[in-house]
C-alpha cells in the first residue's frame, strides 16, 4: 500500500509541475491578421474591375476609392471593438494604427493594403 501511495504522490507532483496550456490567440488578433494579409489586398486587386464593369466607374474613381476607405474604417473599427471588449488595449490600439496606415496608403498609392504599398516602394528603390 505505501507503494500504492507513492506512486499517486509521484503521478500527483507531474500533472502539478506540467506546463500549462498555450492561451488561445485573441479573435481580434485573427481578423486584425486575416483583414491584411487576405481581405484589403483582394479588395485592393478586384473592387476597381469590378467597379469597372458594373459601370460604376468613371472619371477619376472616386467612388471606388470612397468604397475601399469605407471598407478600411470598418474592418479596423470592427477589430478595435473586438478588442476593445475583450480588454485588449494595446491590440486595439494597434488596430487603429493599423487603420491610419491602411488609409495612408489608399490616400499616397491607390491600394487600402499597407503591404502592397510596401512592395512598391520596394519595387522603386531596387
Amino acid at each position: 500500500m505505501a507503494k500504492a501511495a507513492g506512486r499517486k504522490g509521484r503521478a500527483a507532483r507531474q500533472t502539478d509541475s506540467a506546463p500549462a496550456a498555450p492561451k488561445p490567440q485573441s479573435p481580434a488578433l485573427v481578423w486584425l491578421v486575416l483583414n491584411h494579409v487576405l481581405l484589403l489586398p483582394l479588395a485592393g486587386a478586384f473592387a476597381p474591375m469590378l467597379a469597372f464593369r458594373a459601370g460604376l466607374l468613371h472619371g477619376d474613381g472616386l467612388l471606388i476609392t470612397a468604397l475601399l476607405g469605407l471598407l478600411v474604417v470598418l474592418t479596423h473599427g470592427a477589430c478595435w471593438r473586438l478588442a476593445a471588449r475583450a480588454g485588449e488595449r494595446r491590440l486595439a490600439a494597434a488596430s487603429l494604427g493599423l487603420g491610419l496606415l491602411s488609409l495612408a496608403a489608399l490616400l499616397l498609392f491607390s491600394t487600402p493594403s499597407p503591404l502592397v504599398a510596401v512592395v512598391r516602394v520596394g519595387k522603386l528603390l531596387i
